[in-house]
């Protein structure tokens, strides 16, 4: 979904939205034991929401029964997370200036693990995950159209880059110029079949989360075309 759209959408109906803030997870601060690990701040405990049946629930049921083994997976073998002037080198995009810049559009609410590609892709999808679990866009139609984008707009995109992102950087460890690279220019061992398998699969969950996360939005604002 696009959106410019959304937002010339919104600015026609005279829709302002009233969705609390985003927090950092599906779990209340005070409900968290102190995370560690390679995912830390990030961590999968009983309480922590798998989401709904359908979409939500098969990517959540993916990130808790991959959880363990992420985090036991030697960081130097799950993929080179791509820095500033490695392209021209013939390593991988510069993954963590965008991922620099959802931090700061987040306003702290995110902040993500750079140890690997995988852990750091992984845990973008986690992040994007608990967000979405409780996007709920409430759109009062009697209160007057808003200057600049809502909060809603604001999680929506920031959602989507975050996954766009899980994506992307999920391709640069499935790619073998970048594993080369990243074994002859930075030291890392290979790739292992491990971080190949399960990054290509993320980025499959990921689709499917995208997916969802354009429906909600589509349906909070009339847009959907799916039912009545």
């Amino acid at each position: 979904m696009d959106l410019d759209a959304i937002r010339a959408q919104l600015a026609a109906s005279n829709i302002v939205d009233t969705l609390q803030p985003f927090a950092a997870s599906g779990v209340a601060a005070s409900e968290k034991p102190a995370a560690i690990g390679p995912l830390a701040p990030f961590m999968w405990s009983d309480v922590t929401k798998v989401g709904p049946p359908g979409p939500l629930e098969d990517v959540g049921c993916f990130l808790r029964d991959a959880w363990k083994d992420v985090c036991e997976a030697p960081v130097e073998t799950c993929g080179l997370l791509g820095g500033e002037g490695m392209a021209k080198d013939g390593g991988p995009p510069d993954r963590l200036s965008e991922l620099h810049g959802l931090e700061d559009q987040s306003k702290g609410e995110l902040d993500v693990v750079r140890v690997s590609g995988l852990h750091c892709a992984f845990a973008l999808v986690f992040w994007a995950h608990q967000q979405a679990v409780d996007f709920k866009p409430n759109m009062n139609m009697t209160a007057a159209g808003q200057k600049g984008s809502s909060h809603s707009e604001d999680l929506f995109s920031l959602m989507l880059k975050a996954v766009n992102l899980s994506q992307q950087i999920c391709r640069d460890v499935r790619n073998l110029a970048f594993d080369q690279y990243a074994c002859k220019k930075q030291g890392l061992k290979g790739t292992s079949t491990f971080a190949r398998k399960l990054s290509e699969k993320l980025r499959e969950h990921s689709a499917g989360l995208k997916i969802h996360i354009n429906g909600v939005m589509a349906d909070s604002i009339g847009l959907s075309t799916g039912g009545a």
